[in-house]
């Protein structure tokens, strides 16, 4: 069976349908070793061949994300994935009844030596329900094999110990883990979301996989020694992507001079090793299945090949998700007037009777046709609608848009006494906590934490902004003069919002045959919340009524398509749509793209921008005039001088930030009726509007499936390292970015660059080239020239690479952090797994508060991880305001928070309502707290006080004493009281009592004016109502305050 490697490789335009299903039938004649080109082939097709073989073992090891030669480990997540498989498969091997194994990796895995067997022998770490356990013992274990401490675990290869509790986050697994001991026995394991902390489901065991690999030594050997005796299927492209591996190590190598790179398994380790294989060939005779979603009625389409299929004596099997295939079982069956057949593996598919109709859940995105069977995947028939995560119907995740949470070293705004710098907790003499806050003058004042409500975050570093003093003078001069500002505000987006409202707009309702043709051209699974989003835009355009909707997502996570849809929307039902980008490059990107989705659709799409000829502007604001161009894509000049349309319907702004107030102002009078806003900052300039009900909102939080987190990483620029990954990138196909933070580092780094890498062709693009040249530059490299683009932070905006996979920034330290995140969103954009190195300079010492925004960057390298580091690095230069760019210097003064805050309150009076802000004072002996030996770390305790403090109602105190006892473990006596006085204040409230005062002899209530409760039982002295009842025990005391106020509230 032996054969060459480079013989004919029948897998080169396979889909991974057909792969796995050669590769099922291989397996039965024992265990198989596959190479995939790449890892989300790799992973695709090692999901398939679980579902074709359930009682096989399918394992999927994944190379290493490192650069050959550097000294930066792989990533955790990487790590522990490779680490699980290699030693699930030693652990298979050992038993005596074990099932056949399928070793599934890619090309460049099979370019390294990794330890031997063996040293998987160790097993890590492993917890159980019930069982002993010591955590602190644990803690340590897991330290010791790679884990770090880090107070909030949400990322992979993170630890955590607050007394009983033990959070970790598995190297190898999809979810964090929370242990709870008590009594040295493990009580719980619980599963819970990395961004809210809070659980999502129960475990009874789980291994605690390892973050780093064991040591190689000198004992190195190739993967396929991992499992002797396989047959091993490498076919021509995972060939020579190992080739091209090896080519990057022996480049490396060369440079490294006598520091040797130890794991590379070059030509000869490799012959041999797989010398001892088999090495049989696949046999695979398939066509792709035809795209029924395309035919005018997709369902007549299927009938009829799958018809024609039966007759001919072929089986006809649908695949796809277990939901899909609930959902297109039905409409098959009685399409073709027969049930289908569930079955359970391929094995079954192939004893099946000729021309029988199966069911089986396997995960593809394209089916396919034999001589025996014909396959159809979901997606064949459902388009972009199939393979939808069933559980993605939940509401948004409201919490990008939550305010922001305050931490140790924050600048804040008190609203009575202005800008001071949070320093920490100190100790009341009641034995309470106070939050510290420093002001100019050294003056330190100690806030309560039932009054941190009064502190908000400013979101700027202390070393940039000036501070108040002590006395509060100087605030409160601004403080007047902005709340009569945003009063004014309110009064006109109150008017605006009205006369809106009153407005008509078209109904925009094609024929659904043709929308869904062109919702079948995105290539791609709509995830959850781009589907909400299409959904909603869908009733808005509808409607009748103006459509005003924002649509916030992070970079890279479908936008455009939900613009798309919005467009085809309105073109389809005879419309004429206007899409306005802030760069002429962003717009020839679109204009690439419009033209290419609405082919075919009898459409005419035309592009508008200062670099169009004066020919083409003639023409094509003669077309939008006619009416015979439908869709124009374009900078601002869409609403420019001499342009009309024949009926807009529709203005769809890109990148609603980059413009300014005047420019969306004129896009958004050009009398479309609809306006589609889309934003990768979620920044509340952006935001104001839809936050306080002024214009809807659409959050795309999931990203794309198949995006992979983007491995960050900081450090001092090394040559070495900078051209090992710039080879790499090219030598898998791809392309990189060199960013500078400006224009006179570009000339030096240019040269560096030729002498590094002068094997690759560099473009480059800046500030100070002529228009034309930049566009060209950043167009071609879009389209593909190139191998590298130099350029500064131009490319920040919009720029859509799809092959790019690798950015270099130079002197990260001089950017700031959302900058760094936008650029960071070049990369990765399609299913290959992207890096970003921040170098700094080895010469210059950073700050450590810079070097912390750096690290936080590396930190949040998860998807989606833009909301939260905006939350952190809020930009306020040139934040501006709602109505015009007058006032745009008060978000500034006061913060986002408190300018959010203020402006809601203030639209509530401008509609009529009563907007009174007051809490009631509690005077009764009792003092509880966040105690320090159950939550020791002090920032999070005042982000926890300044949240409870925020809190309004009882659910909303019900559900965050649920989480931090869900987080930290049972709650200790302070902090029960802590949040009994909490509640005590909202039912207060609630019951219009302004102050409580409480002894042993009585307890006094001091209502507000507008009181309207039963006295019955108390007593009128003066303003107060006493209760002239003796209670010592002060427990007991507040048992009756409760009861009290609840009486009181009917």
């Amino acid at each position: 069976m032996a054969m060459a490697a480079e013989a004919i490789d029948p897998t080169a335009s396979a889909g991974t349908a057909s792969i796995a299903i050669a590769l099922a039938r291989a397996l039965t004649n024992g265990d198989l070793f596959h190479a995939a080109p790449d890892e989300p082939r790799a992973a695709a097709l090692a999901a398939a061949l679980r579902a074709a073989v359930p009682d096989a073992a399918v394992v999927f090891c994944p190379g290493s994300d490192a650069l050959p030669g550097d000294d930066a480990p792989a990533s955790p997540a990487n790590v522990g994935q490779r680490v699980s498989a290699l030693r699930e498969v030693r652990r298979l091997l050992s038993l005596k009844r074990r099932p056949r194994i399928a070793f599934v990796t890619t090309g460049e895995a099979l370019g390294r030596l990794y330890p031997p067997p063996a040293a998987f022998d160790t097993a890590p770490p492993r917890v159980e329900k019930g069982s002993p356990v010591d955590l602190a013992a644990l803690y340590a274990d897991l330290q010791s094999i790679g884990y770090v401490v880090d107070e909030r675990v949400d990322e992979p290869g993170e630890v955590a110990l607050r007394g009983a509790v033990l959070d970790v986050y598995p190297a190898d697994a999809t979810a964090p883990l929370r242990i709870d001991a008590a009594e040295g026995v493990v009580t719980a394991i619980r599963l819970y979301d990395p961004a809210d902390q809070r659980t999502t489901g129960e475990c009874e065991a789980r291994e605690l996989g390892r973050v780093s690999e064991p040591e190689l030594g000198g004992s190195g050997v190739p993967l396929i020694e991992h499992l002797p005796g396989a047959a091993v299927i490498v076919p021509a492209d995972a060939e020579q992507r190992r080739r091209r591996f090896l080519s990057l190590a022996g480049d490396a190598q060369r440079r490294r001079g006598k520091r040797a790179i130890r794991d590379v398994a070059g030509e000869a380790v490799w012959a041999k090793a797989v010398g001892r294989h088999d090495r049989p060939s696949l046999e695979i005779a398939a066509t792709p299945a035809p795209r029924f979603v395309e035919a005018k009625r997709p369902m007549k389409a299927f009938a009829d090949a799958a018809r024609a299929a039966i007759d001919a004596g072929k089986r006809v099997v649908l695949l796809g998700s277990e939901r899909d295939l609930r959902f297109i079982s039905r409409r098959v069956a009685k399409g073709l007037k027969r049930d289908v057949e569930r079955v359970e593996s391929w094995a079954a598919v192939e004893k099946a009777k000729k021309g029988s109709l199966l069911s089986l859940a396997m995960p593809i995105d394209r089916g396919f046709e034999d001589d025996r069977l014909l396959a159809v995947a979901a997606a064949d028939l459902l388009g972009s609608r199939a393979q939808l995560d069933a559980a993605g119907s939940s509401a948004t995740d409201p919490a990008p848009f939550t305010l922001g949470e305050i931490a140790i070293g924050d600048v804040v705004v008190h609203e009575d006494h202005g800008l001071a710098v949070v320093q920490g907790l100190a100790a009341m003499p009641d034995d309470g906590d106070a939050i510290a806050l420093s002001y100019a003058d050294g003056g330190t004042r100690l806030v309560p934490v039932a009054e941190a409500d009064r502190l908000w975050r400013y979101g700027a570093e202390a070393d940039a902004v000036t501070l108040d003093r002590l006395d509060g003078a100087s605030w409160q001069k601004r403080r007047g003069a902005i709340d009569a500002a945003i009063a004014e505000s309110a009064r006109e987006l109150t008017r605006i919002a009205a006369e809106r409202a009153a407005r008509a707009a078209p109904v925009l309702d094609p024929p659904s045959d043709a929308y869904e043709r062109f919702a079948a051209g995105f290539p791609f699974a709509e995830t959850a919340d781009q589907a909400r989003a299409i959904a909603a835009e869908r009733d808005d355009l509808a409607a009748g009524k103006p459509m005003d909707r924002l649509v916030v997502g992070d970079v890279g996570y479908g936008k455009t398509e939900v613009a798309l849809r919005a467009a085809a929307l309105a073109a389809l039902a005879g419309h004429q749509v206007a899409i306005a980008a802030p760069t002429t490059v962003l717009a020839r990107q679109h204009l690439d793209s419009f033209t290419r989705r609405f082919e075919g659709t009898g459409i005419e799409v035309a592009g508008l921008s200062r670099l169009s000829s004066a020919a083409e502007k003639k023409r094509v604001k003669a077309g939008l005039a006619d009416g015979w161009i439908g869709v124009v894509v374009g900078t601002g000049a869409v609403a420019g001088k001499g342009v009309a349309y024949r009926n807009l319907a529709l203005v769809i702004i890109d990148e609603e930030q980059r413009f300014g107030t005047a420019d969306k102002a004129r896009m958004r009078d050009l009398g479309a009726g609809h306006v589609l806003a889309l934003s990768a900052t979620p920044i509340p300039r952006t935001l104001q509007s839809a936050l306080v009900g002024l214009q809807q909102l659409s959050v795309i939080t999931t990203p794309p499936a198949r995006r992979q987190p983007i491995r960050t990483s900081v450090g001092p620029f090394v040559a070495d390292t900078v051209r090992t990954a710039l080879l790499r990138e090219r030598s898998r196909g791809g392309q990189s970015f060199v960013v500078v933070p400006r224009i006179e580092d570009m000339t030096p780094l240019a040269e560096t660059l030729a002498r590094l890498v002068p094997e690759l062709d560099i473009l480059q693009a800046h500030g100070k080239m002529p228009a034309a040249e930049i566009d060209e530059a950043m167009v071609a490299f879009g389209r593909g020239d190139g191998d590298v683009l130099l350029a500064t932070n131009i490319i920040e905006a919009g720029l859509d690479v799809p092959r790019a996979n690798t950015m270099v920034i130079w002197r990260a330290d001089r950017f700031g952090l959302s900058q760094l995140h936008q650029l960071r969103g070049r990369v990765g954009r399609g299913s290959r797994r992207g890096q970003v190195m921040l170098l700094t300079d080895a010469g210059h010492e950073i700050a450590p508060r810079t070097l912390k925004r750096l690290r936080t960057l590396e930190a949040f390298d998860r998807l989606g991880a833009g909301f939260a580091i905006s939350a952190r690095d809020l930009d306020l230069r040139g934040a501006g305001d709602l109505i015009g760019e007058a006032q745009a210097g008060h978000m500034k003064l006061i913060g986002v928070d408190l300018y959010q805050h203020l402006l809601e309150a203030a639209l509530r009076t401008a509609r009529g309502e009563t907007v009174e802000r007051w809490t009631p004072e509690l005077h009764l002996g009792l003092t509880g707290r966040l105690p320090e030996d159950w939550l020791p770390d002090e920032e999070l305790r005042v982000t926890l006080y300044c949240r409870l403090a925020r809190i309004e109602d009882a659910d909303a105190l019900a559900a965050f004493a649920e989480e931090i006892e869900d987080r930290f473990g049972a709650l200790p006596a302070e902090a029960e009281l802590l949040l009994r006085l909490a509640g005590l204040r909202i039912a207060a409230r609630e019951a219009q009592i302004a102050r409580i005062d409480a002894g042993p002899a009585a307890i006094a209530l001091t209502p507000r004016r507008d009181f309207a409760g039963d006295t019955s039982g108390l007593t009128a002295r003066g303003d107060r109502l006493i209760l002239s009842e003796r209670i010592e025990n002060a427990g007991a005391r507040l048992d009756r305050i409760e009861a009290l106020l609840e009486e009181l509230s009917g």
